[in-house]
């Protein structure tokens, strides 16, 4: 088979490449080894400033259950409120509703794995479980773990090692998902990063880790947090009643930064390329595959020719992934005893977290050098070294 430009992943990421590209006029191949059948992408809740940020409008069709803002909660058990709406989504119904968007667009949908992806004159050719696909431009959206890109000598993650593993379990108690706010809870109970409370309407809600530093199997990290959650909800619920009906597992992007993401004929995007956040990935995607399509119809698909994707998500996002890995960075190195009196601090003072990754980041920060004037260095430094 041959294509201008194939798209190995329907992530998020990888099906907005895929859209875009056909849309631009590339022959576009999309390639996931779950094409056609149940597609395991746990996220399953966004913030409408994060979507409005990447150019997404919220639609009804994939919203589960709408939110009204979040708590984060320190060890301690300080709740900080953000007004910050967002909606907890179907992704069965989301995924199916983008993916056919990029069909209707022309990209022809391919069920199976990609293997690997040598040069082949100015080209790739993708070996697959069932055959070789030659392509123009190669695209690797194929999430975190995603190995095409890596395989041909790109270094994609900038700092792999600070990929947070997560564990989710979707469970059931009646009542507990009418909720309105998403809890984030902060400190040793999730090292690194968060866990998460996501309420999805009636009866139904998902409960998280995200952990950094602590290898790929976080499922003792869920378990002590599902107990713990379970007890920080008694009051409210008879919680011997909740019922964990299954675990997903994965990993985020979220500190990693983008590092090398494009060589001759291949470009890599989303997770894949440290660009985390689905709204985000969805952009950058976007932006890969316009550049795709840009490069094949020159007949230029040289390091330089699809350098442009770097060039312009750096414009868009650089300066906020920067300073979101530096505030994380610097949040995994305090104790719990520390993060609940920044949060004490942080509880006397405005804090919005209502739009953009990059207004979060800054008020965030505004607030955080304010409340705890000594994490400033440490913040500095970070953002320095990112």
């Amino acid at each position: 088979m041959n294509c201008d430009v194939l798209v190995v992943g329907a992530s998020p990421s990888g099906i907005a490449a895929a859209t875009s590209s056909a849309k631009a006029g590339a022959e576009v191949i999309l390639l996931d080894k779950e094409m056609g059948g149940k597609f395991d992408h746990p996220a399953n809740t966004f913030f409408d400033g994060m979507f409005s940020r990447a150019g997404l409008s919220v639609e009804r069709e994939y919203v589960l259950h709408d939110l009204e803002g979040m708590h984060i909660i320190s060890p301690g058990g300080c709740v900080l409120e953000i007004p910050a709406p967002g909606r907890f989504i179907d992704r069965s119904r989301f995924d199916a509703l983008y993916i056919e968007r990029a069909e209707r667009a022309g990209a022809e949908l391919l069920r199976g794995e990609a293997r690997s992806a040598p040069l082949l004159g100015s080209g790739r050719r993708v070996e697959t479980d069932d055959g070789e696909i030659e392509a123009k431009v190669v695209i690797d959206a194929s999430g975190v773990d995603g190995m095409i890109a890596r395989k041909e000598g790109l270094s994609p993650l900038k700092h792999p090692e600070d990929v947070a593993w997560a564990a989710e379990a979707v469970v059931e108690l009646p009542g507990l998902g009418e909720e309105k706010r998403f809890e984030y809870f902060v400190g040793s109970i999730s090292p690194g990063w968060k866990a998460t409370f996501s309420p999805g309407g009636g009866d139904m809600a998902t409960l998280g880790v995200f952990v950094r530093g602590h290898g790929r199997d976080v499922r003792p990290f869920l378990d002590r947090f599902v107990e713990m959650f379970k007890k920080y909800k008694s009051a409210d619920y008879d919680v011997r009643e909740m019922k964990i009906v299954s675990i997903n597992r994965g990993g985020d992007a979220i500190a990693t930064l983008p590092g090398e993401t494009v060589s001759d004929s291949l470009m890599a995007t989303g997770a894949a390329a440290g660009m985390s956040g689905m709204a985000y990935a969805i952009r950058a995607g976007g932006i890969a595959g316009e550049v795709a399509a840009r490069a094949t119809a020159s007949g230029d698909v040289s390091k330089g020719a699809l350098s442009p994707y770097v060039r312009q998500w750096r414009r868009e996002f650089g300066l906020e992934y920067r300073m979101g890995r530096a505030s994380l960075l610097t949040l995994g190195k305090m104790k719990d005893e520390e993060i609940d009196q920044l949060a004490a601090g942080l509880a006397k003072r405005d804090l919005d977290l209502s739009g953009s990754f990059f207004r979060k980041g800054l008020s965030a920060g505004i607030a955080l050098a304010r409340a705890r004037p000594r994490t400033i260095p440490a913040l500095v430094r970070s953002f320095a070294e990112g």
